[in-house]
């Protein structure tokens, strides 16, 4: 997920999440996990303020220093 520079702050990104997870609830999926870069300061600190922490690879995904692995349950 990508909000442009001039929409952030104005709750556009926390929107967005909120949609995606009320269809995955919808869908019966409980858990979520995404990726992301260790240089998305804005996106960590809304996804943690959304109740997602840190995990390890998980899927396919190996160890990267420039990933970070985060999950949440529904």
């Amino acid at each position: 997920m990508f909000v442009a520079p001039a929409a952030r702050g104005l709750g556009a990104g926390k929107a967005i999440l909120a949609a995606l997870e009320e269809h995955l609830r919808t869908q019966g999926i409980r858990l979520v996990r995404l990726e992301t870069g260790v240089r998305n300061d804005e996106a960590l600190v809304l996804y943690e303020r959304c109740g997602y922490y840190r995990i390890g690879p998980f899927a396919d995904y190996r160890e990267d220093p420039l990933s970070i692995f985060m999950e949440k349950r529904l």
